[in-house]
């Protein structure tokens, strides 16, 4: 690491740590909920969620918090769902705003990070909607942290009420950069059909968008595993369909490459 990246992350590191200091101290004088006006915290929810969505930064957005901590307990702010289940990190993650992201995984409920909505989304679905690339890689660091379990995966395999993954969704939305960040964390969502029986693979398709393609059909794809409607099919329902189809074979293609050399074989042939 270079001496200017160095400085770089010491400088990140002593701005995360004052802001969490200050959200620390807000939440020194420690209420109850009991004690706490519901129509209070439900007013206070809304302040904030129309902050987020407006142009507040995370400074911007603690300065509020501690505005209205003299009155209203953060953590019950923080933990508030809405009546359509979502809270203050599903509106952070919608907005795209990965600072208060980060900010708020560190003092919500452990339950609320993988949270749906009434829409079946989690924090992640929206993040991922949005582009937030830096966000959706904090909830799934953070998601891990909570877990003890063999598979690390859950929050990146969790559908909404249309079938879709986070990738489904960062496909369908054009998130290039999000598709790479889930792409990176786990592979198996590519595979998986939605209400629609469309794979994010298909969907892919759909968008006609080059780096979408460049991404999601540069990596060596098991044609067996992927489910509901083909992509080749897809590839063939299009205008311009040898670009497609030939995307779709060059990644099988890879996939056989892959295996003939990792089990020694001399032709792709002996893949099939």
């Amino acid at each position: 690491m270079s001496s200017t990246t160095e400085e770089k992350v010491k400088k990140d590191e002593e701005i995360w740590r004052s802001r969490r200091q200050r959200m620390n101290n807000v939440l020194v004088v420690v209420r109850t909920v009991a004690q706490q006006d519901p129509a209070e915290v439900y007013a206070a929810v809304r302040e904030l969620a129309d902050f987020i969505n407006g142009a507040a930064d995370v400074e911007e957005f603690i300065s509020a918090v501690e505005r209205l901590a003299e009155k209203t307990d953060p953590s019950a702010i923080f933990n508030f769902r809405g009546p359509s289940g979502s809270s203050l990190l599903h509106v952070a993650a919608h907005a795209g705003k990965d600072d208060i992201v980060r900010l708020l995984v560190d003092y919500v409920d452990d339950y609320l990070i993988a949270a749906q909505d009434d829409g079946g989304d989690t924090p992640l679905h929206m993040a991922a909607r949005a582009g937030g690339y830096r966000g959706a890689a904090t909830l799934i660091r953070r998601a891990r942290d909570l877990l003890d379990v063999e598979d690390k995966n859950p929050i990146l395999r969790i559908k909404n009420r249309h079938g879709n993954t986070a990738l489904h969704e960062a496909v369908i939305c054009r998130r290039v950069d999000v598709v790479r960040c889930l792409l990176s964390e786990d592979l198996e969502p590519v595979y998986w059909k939605n209400a629609e029986k469309k794979s994010p693979l298909y969907l892919a398709l759909d968008t006609s968008d080059s780096a979408i393609h460049d991404v999601l059909f540069s990596i060596a794809l098991e044609p067996s595993r992927i489910q509901g409607l083909p992509p080749v099919h897809g590839a063939i329902l299009r205008e311009n369909y040898g670009t497609y189809l030939n995307l779709v074979i060059g990644s099988i293609y890879l996939c056989a490459t892959t295996f003939c050399i990792r089990h020694d074989r001399s032709h792709p042939k002996s893949f099939c």
